[in-house]
Formats: structure tokens, C-alpha cells, sequence
């Protein structure tokens, strides 16, 4: 299970393997068919698994027919809870009792980050005379 990244895309639903952890991660929505999805993949993994992670920071508001899906099948599974780690604050909707849920920071737009060599930056005009000093 070592393998760096192996994503499957199905019903916006994706998921990876790192260090013996399953990455799994939701990109907008969690009804039934996302549930029923989610259900398949624990099965089928959690045996060749350490920790299973659920990204469900772009999941909003969680279908509460899907929530009920969800935690009937954790209820019922043979697997440790603790083993289950839900990224964001949607994970407190879907977790059930030894879940733990991680508040992960949301990720900046990525602006433009200066490095001194942009055609019209300040930067870059003062990295221009700098070197021409020094030269």
C-alpha cells in the first residue's frame, strides 16, 4: 500500500494511498450514492490500512439520508473507529463515537508570490539595480 498516489474519480469521490493510509476525499457533495461509495471503500481497505482519512472540507451541508447511510454502516463494521480521521467541519456531521475530526485550516488562494523577476513588479526593478551595482 506504499503507493504515492492512486486516484480513482466516481461521483466526486477520490482517494489515494501514502505510508499504508487510505486518502479518501469528497470534492463538493455527500448524498447516498457518495455514501454507498465511501461504505465500498472502507471494506474494501481497512484491513491494509493504518488510518483511513475523509476529506470533507468542500462538503457543505451532508445529505442527512447519506449521514444516517453512513454511520448505520459504522456501526455495524468489524473496524476500529479510531482508525477513521475526517478532515473538516463537515466530519462532525458523519462521525460517530472514537471518529476523530481534524479543523484543517482552509487553503489561500494562491496569489502571486514575488521572486524579484516580474516584468512590471517594484521587485524586480530593485533585483535589476542590485545586481547591476554589484557587477
Amino acid at each position: 500500500m506504499d503507493s504515492a498516489c492512486t486516484a480513482v474519480q466516481s461521483l466526486d469521490v477520490s482517494h489515494r494511498f501514502s505510508h499504508d493510509n487510505l486518502h479518501i476525499c469528497f470534492t463538493s457533495r455527500f448524498d447516498p450514492p457518495q455514501a454507498d461509495v465511501l461504505i465500498n471503500l472502507l471494506q474494501q481497505y481497512y484491513q491494509s490500512c493504518k488510518r483511513i482519512f475523509i476529506d470533507v472540507r468542500e462538503v457543505k451541508q451532508p445529505n442527512p439520508a447519506a449521514v444516517a447511510i453512513l454511520k448505520t454502516a459504522f456501526l455495524r463494521a468489524s473496524y476500529a473507529p479510531q482508525q477513521i480521521v475526517f478532515k473538516g467541519n463537515s466530519g462532525f456531521a458523519l462521525a460517530i463515537s472514537g471518529n476523530k475530526v481534524l479543523l484543517v485550516p482552509e487553503k489561500k488562494p494562491e496569489g502571486h508570490v514575488c521572486r524579484g523577476n516580474c516584468a512590471h513588479c517594484r521587485c524586480g526593478h530593485k533585483k535589476a539595480h542590485s545586481e547591476s551595482r554589484t557587477a
